[in-house]
């Protein structure tokens, strides 16, 4: 069941841009997932968008991905819908 707090098209943009680092990355949700040291299903449900994800997550998914979480950021602004679509 989707949630509407993370069904609009900018949130579904977000997720994808995280998404899409991820896998540029060649990492799978289980190896992103080991890297945070969370269950696979932590990472599941961020990219299924069951769930939000927080700012500290967000710096720390960026740490998992070996970014800095001002680049990844950056490729989740430039997914952005514009106007932002809440």
């Amino acid at each position: 069941m989707e949630r509407p707090w993370v069904s609009s098209p900018s949130y579904r943009a977000a997720v994808q841009a995280v998404v899409d680092a991820r896998r540029q990355k060649g990492l799978s949700q289980r190896d992103l997932a080991e890297r945070l040291g969370k269950p696979r299903s932590f990472v599941s449900k961020i990219e299924s968008r069951e769930r939000r994800i927080d700012v500290v997550e967000f710096i720390a998914i960026a740490i998992a991905l070996r970014m800095t979480p001002e680049d990844l950021l950056h490729s989740v602004m430039s997914a952005l819908d514009q106007p932002l679509v809440f």
